[in-house]
């Protein structure tokens, strides 16, 4: 009996097509570079010889990374072809500067290196392979290809640090010195991958290289800025309790600078000061000076462009290396401090009557002399007036001793009369075998009274 076949249906035939397309797609994969569980490609075992390309081929154990075996096997195959590619960077390179008045000039060490795998663009996957127990990845990078993807990143690179480096022109201009730099250190910065290069640029005056130039206006400019003080030396007079100002002032081709962070310092005595501030409009900066220590003579102002705030972007810019000895403007102005001049005024008594004796007074001017301070023997000389009164007094007696009992005020005043310090000695008691050596034994231990404490605040007054 003959059976006669039905035709297929329209889904029947449609569903059937899809099979073969997909059967289709997977013969085609395993023939485009993916060889699982058959036979090893040749480039497993051989490494394709290509001049043109740089090649990277890896494996990774399926038991030791599992499902994550072919993307460790993918990058250590860009690594290895990342390995090929020799460049030469600023990492291992080293720009070297030196100073000679005020310009950089610089020579490139160039030290080689293998180019970073996250660098690499245009690469290809070009087969893959496993077995039972490994996986493989091969990768190709078309040499030409990458030299021009190197190329491409260059000249975007080199469009950036020019634009910052006409803005730090333009700053430059405008008297913005901090700008200026910052444009400057910018444009450095842009150029870091390509160190140790010829980073030709095609500025407004012709062709320049550009991170050298850069480099070079930093440094032309950090020196081209002058401190000016007013005056070469300082003095300082009693006139005045040891206060003053300085005005220095900041200049850049004759032109005043704003805005320019300075620094300062000097010693008071045994302590230093520190202080800071910017100049003015017209490129002036008030230094104050005060507090000075008793019986200080001489100091020195030390003032100094402050460099970290007038370009804050050095300390953590990748280029900071090579502005490790800017010419910082800086200068030194001596400050002498004229020591008073003190005329006594003394009268030293004894249960009322003055005594020939000077015991006080003599203490007083030797202690004085020794803290700097000069005494004079005519009014009209002086700048203070010392006024020294002191009496004693019996005080009884007992036991075949003799008591006596010493009271002394001192008080010194500008020539015009205004107080500046008062000190009073108290009930300083003299004991002897007589009354009159008890009297001389009073002023005796009031001079060695005057010679410590006393003395020292009577010091301090006159510095404060």
């Amino acid at each position: 009996m003959m059976r006669h076949l039905k035709p297929l249906s329209r889904d029947q035939r449609c569903g059937k097509t899809w099979i073969g397309i997909g059967l289709l797609v997977l013969i085609l994969n395993g023939c485009a570079g993916s060889n699982q569980w058959g036979e090893a490609p040749t480039w497993v075992n051989e490494r394709p010889r290509i001049s043109s390309d740089y090649i990277g081929i890896a494996s990774a154990s399926k038991n030791q990374f599992a499902a994550d075996a072919f993307g460790t096997a993918q990058k250590r195959a860009l690594a290895e072809l990342a390995g090929q590619i020799r460049v030469t960077i600023e990492t291992t390179s080293i720009l070297h500067t030196t100073q000679f008045q005020g310009v950089a000039g610089q020579n490139f060490s160039e030290n080689i290196k293998s180019v970073a795998t996250e660098e690499l663009e245009g690469y290809e996957l070009m087969g893959r392979y496993e077995n039972e127990t490994e996986i493989w990845a091969y990768y190709r990078l078309n040499k030409a290809t990458y030299q021009k993807i190197l190329a491409e990143r260059k000249a975007a690179d080199m469009e950036i640090a020019g634009a910052h480096f006409e803005s730090a022109i333009a700053a430059y201009k405008q008297g913005n010195v901090g700008m200026a730099i910052d444009g400057y250190l910018r444009c450095l910065e842009d150029l870091e991958t390509h160190w140790g290069e010829i980073n030709a640029w095609q500025g407004p005056s012709g062709e320049i290289a550009l991170d050298r130039v850069a480099l070079d206006s930093i440094s032309r400019l950090v020196s081209d800025i002058h401190l000016e003080a007013e005056r070469s030396e300082v003095v300082l007079s009693f006139a005045d309790r040891y206060r003053g100002v300085l005005k220095c002032r900041a200049i850049l081709n004759d032109q005043p600078l704003n805005k320019i962070p300075v620094v300062w310092s000097y010693k008071r005595g045994t302590l230093p000061k520190r202080d800071e501030g910017q100049t003015n409009p017209v490129g002036e900066v008030i230094i104050e000076l005060s507090q000075f220590e008793p019986g200080t003579r001489r100091s020195e102002l030390n003032i100094l462009l402050n460099l970290d705030d007038l370009a804050p972007r050095i300390a953590q810019s990748p280029a900071r290396k090579f502005l490790n000895h800017l010419p910082v403007s800086s200068l030194s102005v001596p400050i002498e401090l004229s020591p008073p001049t003190i005329y006594f005024s003394t009268n030293e008594k004894v249960r009322g009557e003055k005594r020939d004796k000077q015991l006080l007074r003599n203490a007083i001017a030797e202690g004085l002399s020794n803290q700097g301070v000069t005494w004079v023997e005519r009014k009209n000389d002086a700048d203070l007036i010392l006024t020294l009164e002191a009496d004693t007094r019996d005080g009884g007696s007992g036991s075949g001793f003799f008591t006596a009992f010493l009271n002394a005020s001192v008080v010194i005043k500008t020539t015009r009369g205004a107080p500046i310090v008062q000190q009073n000695l108290n009930d300083i008691k003299g004991i002897q075998l007589d009354l009159n050596t008890a009297h001389a034994n009073a002023y005796e231990k009031a001079a060695l009274e005057i010679k410590g404490k006393f003395l020292r605040q009577l010091i301090n007054a006159l510095y404060e």
